[in-house]
Parts: structure tokens; C-alpha cells; sequence
């Protein structure tokens, strides 16, 4: 291997990321706002990563769920229950 192909290489180990990496940018970004390299890193493996791919989309899919559970004003000890149509529609999005 000569010299520019060892340069190449650290290079893109800098750029790319790997699954743990990327799944902790999918979490961490969902909290706060990820810097610009981040967003550049995670979008360059997302295109080439079906798995994190969807990982970002059950953990977007997740946490709108959340957002939307809290919206709905508590009444006392109001236990909130899926419906079966509810409960396969919601195994079909997270792939179960």
C-alpha cells in the first residue's frame, strides 16, 4: 500500500462511522443539536446503512408516540391500552 492510499484511509476512518457510532448520533440528536461534522458523518452512513436507517425511523417513529401519549390530559389513575388493530400496526412500523 503506498503512501496516498495510507493517507486515504485514516482519512475516511475519520469521516465514516461505524453502527454503535451512528446509532448514538440517531439518540444523541434527538435531545440536542448535533454539530455540523455529525450531521455530515451520520448522513454519509445512513446512505450507505439500511439497519441504522432504520433504526432512525423506529426511533423517530418512538418517540413521536411518546410526544403524542403526553398530550393527553391525566385523569386520575386513566390506564391508557392499545387496541389489536393499534398494537399490529405498531409492530409492523418497529419491523416485529
Amino acid at each position: 500500500m503506498n503512501k496516498v492510499q495510507q493517507i486515504w484511509i485514516k482519512s475516511m476512518d475519520k469521516v465514516m462511522l461505524n453502527c454503535d457510532t451512528a446509532t448514538l448520533l440517531i439518540t444523541k440528536g434527538e435531545f440536542t443539536k448535533l454539530s455540523c461534522v455529525e450531521k455530515l458523518q451520520l448522513k454519509m452512513h445512513l446512505m450507505g446503512c439500511k439497519f441504522c436507517r432504520r433504526f432512525k425511523q423506529q426511533s423517530e417513529f418512538i418517540s413521536y408516540a411518546i410526544r403524542q401519549a403526553d398530550r393527553i390530559p391525566e385523569k386520575g389513575n386513566l390506564r391508557l391500552y392499545l387496541t389489536d388493530e393499534q398494537r399490529e400496526r405498531l409492530k409492523k412500523k418497529i419491523g416485529s
